[in-house]
């Protein structure tokens, strides 16, 4: 590779570019290179315009036989009615100024997009896209200030400019993993050329069977270094009816898998090594519990323990929770955010500093420079699958070898946990608390919207909340589906007019975002459209509703997630997916058990979404794991053992590649 090339000296990209791509971690041409797709839009085959159905995504193509336009300036609507040997399709686009007088009566149209039913029953596509080349066409998450086909543009310019893309994953793994005959035999770069511009789709598969076992290889290689170390750590005994103490002070009855789960860590802290434990489980099962019942037994035994949660809105619910279920037990709890004042984080800082918080709950501000732990025995992290490795570790790293443990609300088989999470000892809580009413799930398709948002107004009226989620934040050139702000707008103005409708997203500042969501939480706003932020952790009791648009665009753990943010108490709530039925999504609809969605996911899909990966950009490891087949991963351990066992020089630059690639220290855990 030429390293002195920058991002900035591509067609296209300039400074200004390669700054935005550098906020997602894009700063050489190698990770340029190495910027996967998140999906296809296969315009090869075109669907007739009577074939098509709703839910279908596809290309198309009509005659104009009539165009209309409404609103004015960038609330410009372009509606568009197609024929096709007498069969007629309407398409729709929303905020395009760009497009007033460039469509004719007459023209010819080929399009790509996804089709709904409207609210009066027809078939119609908004925001296709205009089809000038049938291709495989690779859609890569958004980058502020980067368009998609500047993007392609890098990337084939990176490529051919790049002098060597080995991997340090020797040919033999490879070839003797590939599952189908024809060994891709063009190597890594035939493959990434591929994987961005595929010529045909048996040849793409064949890319990505590739660099996705390469990828498992790196960290199979990964997990045999970390799985032979451990650490000695601080014992933490204390009195022996310590867990009896604690849940005798709870006002729940713990069940026996949370007792379980408990045992197990408890046991690992007397142990007189450094704990490094997963712990499992699903929605609402009680893992949060268990994991303060860790914070009291090292409390009373003098040390310290810290909880890093993904957002603000997380770190102060876990707080106060706490401040519930330790402090009348004597566990003093401090809270430390970005959002602080000045003068409380000096306080937050010496109270953390001095040992006087015992319990310190909080985000990444946790492990700022500035903060010293007196006595930090406990690392823990929440949702862990939002963090990033070098996150997780500079919070153990603020004590030597601290007990480790991890939570995790994404169900996945044990032998996949196993593999994803390195030396991680695993615990699952595969209970749910008695008494909770299951969340019903319904499809709603165009026809009914209209009695989906009368019922979500009846909801209100009963002091009720819903949450309407989005796939995107705003209009997207590569999406083809309502953004969370647009749907706002128009909710607010019709179907729920009345209502009290905020609206939160990722693109918005962190300061509006943290308000609207406090405001949801506090029951000021009746329905809340949002983006995916709301996946973790928001907890709004009086929460009843959750409806779900563009279902399909999520993998089955994420919309389990999503439906997990209702039901949390007695009060029958609903999950309703906005679009028709498929195999996948009847098979989440018809099930509340998280390990059984994964399970099925994992069946129905080979765990292509299984942990949300399309959304979340999750760590290398898990899209190794999660992109291939068990048995094939299975081989790819086989042959790094084989190797590694033998030595020699393929071994070595295995290993010095696979370090290079997780970035891993003395004591890391690699996830």
């Amino acid at each position: 590779m030429n390293k002195e090339l920058s991002t900035s000296s591509l067609p296209g990209i300039g400074k200004t570019r390669a700054a935005s791509l550098e906020k997602v971690g894009i700063n050489t041409l190698r990770s340029l290179i190495d910027y996967r797709p998140v999906r296809y839009q296969d315009s090869t085959i075109l669907t007739h315009l009577r074939e098509l159905r709703p839910g279908m995504e596809s290309a198309f193509t009509g005659e104009i036989v009539s165009v209309r336009t409404a609103g004015y300036g960038k609330q410009t609507r372009v509606h568009v009615m197609l024929e096709q040997d007498g069969a007629r399709f309407s398409c729709v686009w929303f905020g395009a100024h760009w497009l007033y007088g460039k469509l004719c009566e007459g023209q010819w149209l080929t399009l790509y997009g996804r089709v709904a039913r409207s609210p009066s029953g027809t078939l119609t596509c908004a925001h296709p896209r205009f089809v000038d080349k049938r291709e495989l066409l690779p859609i890569y998450r958004d980058i502020d200030g980067v368009p998609q086909k500047t993007l392609r543009e890098a990337i084939r310019a990176a490529l051919d400019k790049a002098d060597d893309l080995s991997s340090g994953v020797p040919e033999i793994i490879l070839s003797e993993a590939m599952p189908r005959q024809g060994y891709f035999a063009g190597g890594r770069r035939a493959a990434l050329e591929r994987l961005h511009f595929p010529d045909s789709a048996d040849a793409l598969a064949a890319a990505l069977d590739y660099l996705t076992i390469e990828s498992a290889a790196l960290c199979c290689a990964a997990m045999r270094t970390v799985r032979g170390r451990r650490q000695d750590g601080v014992m933490i005994s204390g009195p022996a009816d310590a867990a009896e103490r604690f849940w005798t002070a709870q006002p729940f009855t713990p069940t026996g898998a949370q007792r379980r789960a408990a045992d197990e860590i408890l046991a690992d802290m007397r142990s007189g090594e450094s704990m490094k434990r997963l712990v499992e489980g699903d929605v609402g099962c009680g893992k949060t519990a268990v994991s303060f019942l860790a914070l009291y037994a090292v409390a009373i035994c003098g040390m310290q323990g810290a909880m890093m949660a993904p957002t603000e809105i997380l770190a102060a619910q876990h707080y106060r929770s706490a401040v519930k279920a330790l402090e009348p037990l004597g566990v003093r709890c401090g809270l430390l955010t970005g959002g602080m004042t000045a003068q409380s984080r000096r306080e937050a800082v010496r109270a953390i500093r001095t040992g006087e918080w015992q319990a310190v709950f909080g985000t990444h501000a946790l492990f700022s420079k500035d903060i010293e732990f007196a006595r930090l025995a406990l690392a823990i992290t929440d949702e862990q699958h939002r963090f990033g490795v070098m996150q997780r570790t500079a919070l153990a790293g603020k004590a030597e070898a601290p007990h480790t443990l991890v939570l995790s609300a994404t169900p996945i088989p044990r032998t996949l946990a196993l593999l994803v999470y390195g030396d991680l000892k695993l615990s699952v809580i595969d209970e749910l608390p008695p008494g909770r009413l299951p969340v019903r799930t319904r499809f709603v398709p165009e026809s009914k919207r209209a009695g989906m948002y009368t019922f979500i107004k009846e909801q209100a009226a009963q002091g009720y909340q819903t949450y309407i989620v989005c796939p995107h934040a705003t209009e997207s050139e590569s999406e083809d589906c309502a953004s969370a702000q647009w749907l706002a707008e128009s909710l607010r103005e019709g179907p729920l007019k009345g209502l009290r409708v905020g609206v939160a997203h990722g693109s918005q500042s962190v300061k509006l975002r943290a308000e609207t969501l406090d405001a949801f939480h506090r029951g000021s706003i009746d329905a809340l459209v949002a983006t995916t932020i709301v996946e973790v952790g928001l907890d709004a009791p009086r929460a009843t509703v959750m409806a779900i648009e563009n279902p399909e665009r999520f993998g089955l753990a994420q919309l389990h997630q999503l439906r997990g943010r209702v039901g949390r108490g007695e009060i029958q709530s609903w999950c309703f997916l906005l679009g028709e039925p498929n195999d996948r999504l009847s098979a989440f609809a018809g099930t509340n058990d998280g390990f059984e969605i994964a399970r099925k996911d994992l069946e129905m899909r080979g765990a292509g979404d299984l942990m949300g990966i399309r959304q979340h950009g999750a760590p290398e490891a898990a899209l190794a794991i999660s992109a291939i087949d068990q048995a094939v991963l299975a081989r790819v351990q086989s042959l790094v053992d084989d190797l590694m066992d033998v030595g020699g020089p393929e071994a070595v630059a295995l290993a010095v590649a696979a370090e290079r690639r997780y970035a891993f220290a003395k004591g890391d855990i690699i996830h």
